[in-house]
């Protein structure tokens, strides 16, 4: 961990995400939190540590994420979906500054507000895993990991149609660049030139540029 005194700012490592933490004014009581995330692969004391900070929070406090992830452990996720639900809830703001995949599309998509740019990216599809041991207890995990764990990604559900949700399930994946994910809601906004814009805005702005 990184501690710095200087405009009361702190930072927090792990090994594929950063966590940092800004005081959003000296009048103002409330910080901002401001996580980058990688693969999902940490689950180590410096990981610990970020969702540490994060659990310490105020009723005021903020949470951006920043995603450029292929994705990774379920468990991770559900980790950190968990914090924004209850210790952010109503104040997180999630981007993806170049694709989120697979676990990383599912904190974007649990998100209250949902930021893109042009050229990022987001992919959806059914979790993948390793079973070993004895026929009976393999199946009776997996039929217990399928029904929590399948549930927990019904968040992509709202965004796809009942047969797209049905392949899902079924092993496909699904791609969505800036224009899907605007045009579905999976994205609530768009950056272009440094002006954050809804999806009706980007609309104007692509037919005032033709």
């Amino acid at each position: 961990m990184v501690d710095s005194k200087e405009n009361n700012k702190k930072k927090f490592e792990a090994d594929n995400h950063s966590l940092h933490v800004h005081k959003v004014s000296k009048v103002e009581t409330y910080n901002n939190y401001r996580l980058f995330l990688g693969t999902f692969k940490n689950q180590g004391p410096r990981f610990q540590g970020i969702l540490n900070e994060l659990y310490d929070t105020k009723n005021k406090d903020t949470l951006d994420i920043r995603l450029v992830s292929p994705g990774g452990l379920v468990i991770e996720c559900q980790q950190i979906v968990n914090i924004m639900k209850n210790s952010f809830s109503g104040r997180t703001t999630a981007y993806i500054e170049s694709h989120a995949s697979s676990a990383g599309a599912v904190v974007f998509a649990h998100a209250d507000k949902r930021v893109i740019y042009e050229n990022s990216r987001l992919m959806f599809h059914n979790y993948s895993g390793i079973y070993t041991g004895k026929y009976k207890d393999i199946k009776d995990r997996f039929e217990f990991d399928e029904k929590h764990i399948i549930d927990f990604l019904k968040v992509a559900k709202r965004f796809l149609t009942k047969k797209e949700w049905k392949k899902m399930i079924n092993g496909k994946n699904f791609w969505f660049d800036a224009h899907d994910m605007l045009e579905r809601n999976i994205a609530t906004h768009i950056i272009v030139n440094g002006i954050e814009m809804t999806y009706s805005q980007y609309k104007k702005y692509l037919k005032r540029k033709r």
